[in-house]
């Protein structure tokens, strides 16, 4: 089985220049928990999650600055460009879905980019590696 038989192909991006408040909202309207961020050019620049809000907040928290540099990271943090994960581990429609799920297992990853030609076509999420493995298992029981 295939990447682009399970990848979800109705992809919702963030851009590097929305702001935290818009991307929680896109997430809340969309029910999702991350999303691919593209540049203004449309290419991948990174992923930013949920987990990606948290560690930022943490971060804003916990941390002792100065005022200047409070007042740094905090600009840093109201722009998904600022909390995004720039390194997106990212798999081809044709790659092996066993091979996608290992890649997201070892990386501890919970959603990867199917990458055609330099452009996102789809994504796979957790829950659709999920739903693969019980489609597959319902249909070596029968």
């Amino acid at each position: 089985m295939k990447a682009r038989e399970i990848m979800i192909k109705e992809v919702i991006f963030a851009n590097e220049n929305d702001t935290i408040r818009k991307f929680i909202k896109m997430l809340n309207d969309n029910r999702i928990t991350g999303a691919p961020v593209l540049n203004d050019d449309g290419q991948l620049v990174g992923i930013v999650s949920v987990k990606d809000i948290i560690n930022a907040l943490d971060n804003l928290l916990k941390v002792r600055l100065s005022a200047e540099e409070v007042k740094d990271i905090r600009g840093k943090f109201n722009w998904v460009s600022g909390i995004m994960t720039e390194n997106v581990m990212t798999v081809s429609p044709v790659t092996e879905v066993i091979d996608v799920f290992k890649l997201m297992v070892q990386k501890h990853i919970h959603r990867v980019p199917v990458v055609k030609k330099g452009k996102v076509i789809g994504i796979i999420s957790t829950s659709d590696a999920h739903n693969a493995i019980i489609k597959y298992l319902w249909e070596a029981k029968r």
